[in-house]
């Protein structure tokens, strides 16, 4: 019994020290994949679930957040067919949806 729980311990501890060399993404990378024009699906396919999201109804913009405890933010700002209009490397703001025309 001692000896299962050590080899359980010892398991854990293996496991938790991979987790360190698990590289984090390359937020510029998954961005670029992003273009004007694409629809709010086809961003979700490129960067799966957004991490966030501002607006009415929670539609206009939605933010990925990258980096340990996704301190590294990005926004994807839609118009009202939930086509992109703007991207840019900060959090979801009201001067910046009116400054793209969504306000």
């Amino acid at each position: 019994m001692l000896k299962s729980k050590a080899c359980l311990v010892m398991a854990l501890i293996g496991l938790n020290g991979c987790s360190a060399f698990i590289p984090e993404p390359d937020p510029t990378e998954y961005m670029s994949r992003v273009k004007i024009g694409m629809t709010r699906a086809d961003v979700e396919d490129h960067l799966g679930p957004p991490d966030g999201n501002w607006g009415p109804w929670h539609s206009q913009c939605t933010e990925y957040a990258f980096k340990k405890h996704g301190v590294d933010r990005y926004s994807v700002y839609y118009n009202n067919q939930n086509r992109v209009v703007f991207t840019e490397h900060a959090s979801c703001n009201v001067a910046r949806a009116r400054e793209v025309g969504l306000r």
